[in-house]
């Protein structure tokens, strides 16, 4: 959930859309591949296949910055993670990391701070709260379950942290 493991280059070519040799600072995702790929191919993403209706892609195309026409991915949202009840949220030059099983809310200004050295939380709390709602409306829209439901158990079958059941896992800063 932190820079250190998912904030990396990528490499483009393709001479007639992509001018070579230059170094464009913009903010992608993995979720953003596809909806390049299709627009680089001139076609759209099926809203039904074979009778079935399609999920549709959260993505936005990268083209509009690799082309060097925009700076950044007009996204109209956060991007969001989760992943083994790690979650984080990215919106602009903010972001907000939960690591399981803490569940509490650290904040970055990634514009200053790349490394994710100076948790900026306990003084920006509006930020963090606006941030983790946009983060639990995702969760719900997209159907995060919740780790603790999921999990494997310790070898006795009880949850490996002793988490009480229904035990808060939201929480603004206060």
């Amino acid at each position: 959930m932190h820079e250190g493991g998912i904030s990396a280059p990528f490499i483009a070519w393709f001479p007639k859309q992509i001018k070579g040799g230059n170094i464009v600072k913009g903010t992608g995702h993995l979720i953003d591949l596809a909806p390049t790929f299709y627009e680089l191919a001139n076609t759209t993403y099926p809203v039904k296949l074979n009778g079935i209706t399609t999920n549709p892609l959260p993505g936005k195309s990268l083209l509009p910055v690799l082309t060097g026409k925009s700076e950044t991915v007009d996204r109209g949202e956060p991007i969001f993670w989760e992943r083994a009840g790690n979650r984080a949220v990215r919106k602009g030059n903010w972001k907000i990391v939960s690591t399981y099983p803490a569940y509490k809310w650290e904040l970055y200004d990634l514009e200053k701070d790349r490394g994710e050295n100076n948790d900026l939380s306990a003084v920006n709390t509006e930020i963090v709260n606006e941030l983790s709602a946009d983060y639990f409306k995702w969760a719900d829209k997209t159907g995060v379950v919740d780790y603790e439901k999921i999990k494997p158990g310790n070898p006795n079958g009880t949850p490996a942290f002793g988490l009480e059941k229904g035990a808060a896992r939201r929480g603004n800063v206060e």
